[in-house]
This record gives structure tokens, C-alpha cells and sequence, in this order.
């Protein structure tokens, strides 16, 4: 036999002789060393089942938890989905008024479509008869309530028309508009631009013949002998340069307002140019720029060189408005007018 084959003989006799060794030693040991040694890796055993086990059941009740949340948000949309065409008994102001959720919950991402989604009827206020009580004007939310029911059936080709509102109510009206989130959903984003260019592009008429197409109205507190037909030209897209929309000489205070009758309009900044002949005499250097309701003092210093202002931001926050006024504390003279905003047709 050669060295090789003696070798894999002693290793076998090696692996052998092994267990016998170990039988040897266990043979050999204490009683109570070999109790003790398994009462050891039965406690082992045990404190590794015991936390297994605990692991196991926290994932279970992970799981239970998480089935009972997607059970909440299924039984919520279901719900949701279900009550759709729910009649909602609605006390608005101490008037009784009846719809269906589906229009109230049709300007989505609004105050008043998350108010009654169907995730908080338990923490609106109700009256005695359980139907749920809005504390707002009731002929103003009434005329809310109509134009939301009309968006349901409109088209593209017949849209639905903007509420009707008389001077006096306008700003109560504006305020619940936003108060529920709906200036967006009801007026839209508008068109961007010259207000003037973009009015005259929605409706046909010339930007220099608005006011004769019945789209605006300018008045004055008083004027300067320039006839009130010809006041609209200082809006077309080069002014007018021959005369100049002005007051008559030492009235004052002096106003400019625009009506618009067919839009609203939401004003970001403004360019004013004045007559460079008159600057000095009948310009006045501050004025007041009312929007709706919101009013901004504003001022440029009108020279003979420098007799356009360029472009002046006004932060008069995001509500439109259908009227804007500027009040001259003395005289004006301007030949050109340009409002940079926003449009939406009423």
C-alpha cells in the first residue's frame, strides 16, 4: 500500500474513533452537568420559540390593522359613491333648501365639496330637524346652488352663466365664493394678458371702440372738453396721442372708473403714460387704484422725458372684480392706459 492509501486508512480510523470519544466524554460527565446542560438549551429553545411566536403575532395584528383600514377607506368610498344622488336637506340662513350631494361635492378640491363628501356630515353644525345648517345668505348661496346645478348639464357649446349679482351684494357674494373654495371652479384662471386686448379678442370689437360696443363703460368725475365717446381710445394698443382722457382744470380730487359689462377681471399691473406737453401742469405724481373693493395707493414721478411709467405691479390678491377706479388727488392726463390681468367672461 502506498503513503496515500495509508493516509485515507488513518483518516477513516480518525473520523471513527470520533464518536466514541464524544460517547466517552458524555459517559464520563456528571449527572447533574449533563441535567443542567439540558435544562439550558431547553430554555434557550423555549425564550427563541416564545420570541418567534411574539413576532409572529405583532405581524398579524400589523395586518389586521391595515385590513381594517382599507376596509374604513372601501366603506367610505362606497359610501361616498353610494350617497351620490343623496337628497341633502340643507337650513341655509333659516331657509329650507334641497339638493342632491353629487352638487355639492361637484367643485372638487373645494371647502364645500369636502364639507360633504361624507367624511365629515358629524361635524357640521344641524339644526332641530336634522338638516344640516349653513350660516350665509340664503338668496346669495341660492344663486350658488343654481349655477353648480347648471354645470352639471352644460356643454362647451352652452355653457353655464355666471350668477347674476347687483352692486350692493357683490362683495358679500365674493366673500362666500371664497369662503366655500369655488373662485376657481366658478370664474376659472381667465385668460392672461392686456386686459383690454384680451377683451377685445373675446368679443370682436376693436380695442379702441370698446366702450361704443356696449363691452365697457368709462366715466369721469369730469373732464377736459374731450368728448366721453373718444375716452375709449387711450385703451387700443397705442393710446391715443392727439388728446389725452383728462379732467376738467382745478377740480379736485378726480376719478377714472371702468365698468366692465360682459367681464371680470383680476389686475396684476398697470402702465399709465401721460401727455408729456401737460405733465408738469396736470399731472398728478400719486393716485389711489381701487379694485371691487380692494384699494392701492400707488405714485410715479411724471416727467417731460419720463412720462410713461412702465409697468407697475398691483397686489390686489386674487378675487375679480367688474369695476376699477383710479382717484387723482388733482388733475391727470393720460393717453394711454394698459391693465395687465386676467379675463373671464360673466
Amino acid at each position: 500500500m502506498n503513503a496515500r492509501g495509508s493516509t485515507s486508512v488513518s483518516n477513516s480510523s480518525a473520523l471513527a474513533a470520533a464518536p466514541k470519544q464524544h460517547l466517552g466524554l458524555l459517559e464520563d460527565a456528571p449527572y447533574e452537568d449533563l441535567t443542567a446542560a439540558l435544562s439550558r438549551k431547553l430554555e434557550q429553545d423555549r425564550v427563541e420559540q416564545s420570541k418567534r411566536l411574539l413576532e409572529l403575532d405583532e405581524a398579524e395584528k400589523r395586518l389586521e390593522d391595515k385590513q381594517r383600514q382599507l376596509e374604513g377607506v372601501e366603506q367610505r368610498i362606497f359610501s361616498v359613491l353610494g350617497s351620490a344622488d343623496d337628497v341633502v336637506e340643507l337650513n341655509v340662513g333659516g331657509q329650507s333648501m334641497s339638493t342632491t350631494r353629487a352638487v355639492l361635492c361637484s367643485a372638487e378640491g373645494s371647502l364645500l365639496a369636502g364639507m360633504f363628501s361624507g367624511n365629515f356630515d358629524d361635524g357640521i353644525k344641524r339644526d332641530k330637524d336634522g338638516k344640516f345648517f349653513l350660516d350665509v345668505d340664503p338668496p346669495l348661496f341660492a344663486k350658488v346652488l343654481s349655477h353648480l346645478r347648471l354645470r352639471r348639464v352644460a356643454s362647451p357649446d352652452s355653457p353655464a352663466p355666471l350668477p347674476v349679482i347687483s352692486d350692493d351684494t357683490r362683495s358679500e357674494f365674493d366673500m362666500m365664493v371664497k369662503y366655500f373654495g369655488l373662485e376657481n371652479f366658478m370664474y376659472g384662471e381667465g385668460l392672461s394678458g392686456n386686459v383690454f386686448e384680451r377683451i377685445a379678442d373675446l368679443t370682436g370689437a376693436p380695442q379702441s371702440r370698446l366702450q361704443t360696443h356696449d363691452v365697457i363703460t368709462i366715466t369721469l368725475s369730469s373732464t377736459g372738453g374731450v368728448p366721453a365717446t373718444n375716452h375709449e381710445e387711450v385703451l387700443s394698443s397705442s393710446g391715443f396721442h392727439e388728446r389725452s382722457l383728462e379732467n376738467s382744470y382745478g377740480a379736485h380730487p378726480n376719478t377714472i372708473t371702468i365698468k366692465f359689462k360682459k367681464h371680470r377681471v383680476r389686475v396684476d399691473a398697470m402702465e399709465l403714460r401721460a401727455k408729456a406737453a401737460d405733465v408738469l401742469a396736470h399731472m398728478s405724481t400719486q393716485w389711489a387704484f381701487r379694485h371691487g373693493t380692494v384699494s392701492v395707493n400707488m405714485g410715479y414721478a411724471f416727467t417731460r422725458t419720463e412720462s410713461a411709467t412702465g409697468r407697475l405691479d398691483v397686489n390686489v390678491g386674487t378675487v375679480f372684480a367688474d369695476e376699477v377706479q383710479w382717484t387723482f388727488p388733482k388733475d391727470f392726463c393720460l393717453e394711454h392706459v394698459i391693465l395687465h390681468g386676467r379675463v373671464m367672461c360673466w
